[in-house]
């Protein structure tokens, strides 16, 4: 059951495991708040991000995406027993926003083992912003039923991914998690600056099509 503005990595991956966890779920737990399962993401995420904090990066890459994936069963199972809800939509980006400080700050004390400290925090600082300005650009916007933003690589999902798949690589280089964060951070950046442009060149095709008029 896929969700409306999923990426590639939920449409094909984590929608794979998110759907057969939403229907044992449903078996054992028909009347399941979709919020607790929200929770149980945001801790299996949090403990992934100690894990990077800890040197075992590989464990916190799993734990990553095992996150990822169980907060895509949290929408599921509130469409399939009617309880989907502002609140529920609301509370599960918040804590999504946490869980993704939590993460990346890991990754950037971990990326200490091949950087200077300067350097890291730098870095660090740089995806946090990137991660947050995705975000905050699309909730801008979500009110204007005329404007979509692509989400196809931009999303969450698409960010612990690659921290997943950077979790697996440190196993052979510590230079795969700053290498992480730098490309997270050109990811979101750029498709800041790119919806960026998307809307001026929006506004100025309303301008010319109301002085056409």
């Amino acid at each position: 059951m896929p969700a409306k503005g999923d990426g590639l990595v939920s449409k094909y991956i984590n929608r794979r495991f998110s759907h057969p966890l939403t229907k044992f779920i449903l078996h054992f737990w028909p009347n399941c708040n979709p919020n607790l399962i929200s929770i149980i993401s945001a801790l299996t995420g949090i403990i992934g991000s100690i894990l990077f904090f800890m040197n075992f990066p590989l464990l916190g890459g799993i734990l990553v995406q095992i996150s990822s994936i169980i907060d895509g069963s949290d929408g599921e199972v509130a469409r399939a027993n009617g309880r989907t809800s502002f609140f529920g939509g609301f509370f599960d980006s918040v804590i999504d926003r946490y869980v993704d400080v939590f993460i990346f700050v890991g990754l950037t004390f971990y990326s200490l083992n091949v950087l200077l400290i300067k350097h890291a925090f730098l870095l660090g600082i740089i995806t946090i912003t990137g991660a947050y300005s995705i975000s905050y650009t699309a909730a801008k916007v979500e009110l204007k039923n005329d404007i979509k933003f692509s989400r196809t690589i931009q999303g969450r999902d698409t960010r612990l991914f690659l921290v997943f798949l950077a979790g697996i690589c440190a196993i052979f280089t510590d230079w795969a998690i700053p290498i992480c964060l730098i490309s997270i951070s050109f990811l979101t950046h750029g498709s800041v600056i790119l919806r960026i442009n998307q809307i001026r060149k929006e506004k100025d095709l309303n301008k010319f099509l109301f002085f056409k008029k």
